[in-house]
């Protein structure tokens, strides 16, 4: 493990967000229970991840029909990885849905020998570097850039919670087969709204 700085922490070549990564997750996450009918939406920070959660919380839990209202979307599509409000995964009941930043590299074992569904979703990089720009201006666990060329530089070379954007799509593209998955971009998904 690589201490990248204050903001970022390294595992396996890959930058998590160092104050909320969950480090006994990442490290055991081939021991995780993966069921068969979990449901994943993977992206890359920044690219519709919260649009997603909502869409599919509104689909899996039929419109909040099923006493859901009342619980946050970050907890009705946890992050794998990060686990912000440390809830017990064994407990929620089928279907799970989980939200990831992971790259495919860093995938559970578990997930590659199951039917388990997984949403990749994949954004322009021009606007997901726009948006992370000032994202990360605002929020206090990430490295704020002075300006946007230099933050393109950090983007450009992975230094950013994600790492490379480029290394990401292309590591779950090259996968695309070895899973139940599907690729959507954040344009098709404001063209279907």
């Amino acid at each position: 493990m690589d201490k990248s700085g204050k903001y970022l922490l390294n595992f396996k070549g890959y930058n998590f967000e160092r104050s909320l990564v969950k480090m006994n997750i990442v490290e055991n996450m081939d021991d995780q229970e993966i069921r068969d009918d979990d449901v994943f939406i993977v992206t890359y920070p920044k690219s519709g991840t919260v649009w997603a959660q909502h869409i599919l919380s509104l689909i899996y839990f039929e419109g909040h029909r099923n006493n859901t209202e009342n619980i946050e979307t970050i907890d009705r599509a946890p992050f794998f990885e990060y686990n912000n409000h440390n809830l017990d995964f064994a407990k929620i009941p089928s279907p799970r849905i989980f939200s990831s930043h992971l790259p495919y590299y860093l995938v559970p074992k578990g997930l590659k020998n199951k039917k388990a569904k997984i949403l990749y979703i994949y954004r322009n990089p021009k606007d997901v570097l726009t948006s992370y720009f000032h994202y990360s201006s605002w929020m206090v666990y990430l490295e704020a850039a002075d300006t946007i060329e230099n933050f393109m530089k950090s983007f450009l070379e992975g230094r950013v919670v994600g790492s490379c954007w480029f290394d990401h799509i292309r590591g779950w593209y090259e996968h695309r087969h070895d899973f139940n998955i599907m690729f959507l971009s954040y344009e098709e998904m404001k063209k279907v709204r």
